[in-house]
């Protein structure tokens, strides 16, 4: 796990930049979630509102809303595609997506329609960390711990 200005930034997931949100394929459906640098935006996650299981989702829209004491507003879905799961210990503890963004705080599964384009509109992997480094960098963006 990369960090970058005090944030994580695990190699292993396709990030959507400009947006704080990451995909993380495992088989057939795609695990999405808030990034270490949305969480720590946001600071403390006191609601977490997910779209249903069933719901088609466009890259880009909102996959739920999510309000901290400081911010509201919608999660935007970096893959399109059916919802298959919510993360419902989210929903009954928020604070998982501050404590753990990457593992127990994961958001939403998503089946979805057309994987091998929306990866391309997304950063991964080493190349992913150094865009990740300049946008924070750029932004003057640091995690607190």
């Amino acid at each position: 796990m990369a960090e970058v200005q005090g944030c994580n930034i695990p190699e292993d997931r396709y990030y959507w930049i400009e947006k704080h949100v990451w995909a993380k394929p495992e088989g057939d459906v795609v695990l999405v979630g808030l990034t270490d640098v949305a969480q720590s935006l946001a600071g403390k996650i006191i609601v977490v509102n997910l779209k249903s299981a069933g719901k088609t989702l466009a890259r880009g829209k909102s996959g739920g809303t999510l309000e901290s004491g400081k911010w509201v507003g919608s999660i935007p879905t970096p893959v399109a595609g059916e919802v298959i799961e919510v993360n419902g210990a989210v929903k009954a503890n928020p604070g998982l997506v501050n404590e753990d963004p990457y593992g127990e705080g994961w958001l939403l599964k998503v089946k979805p329609s057309n994987w091998d384009e929306d990866a391309k509109a997304l950063a991964t992997g080493e190349t992913g960390v150094a865009s990740y480094r300049e946008k924070l960098e750029q932004d003057g963006i640091h995690c607190q711990k």
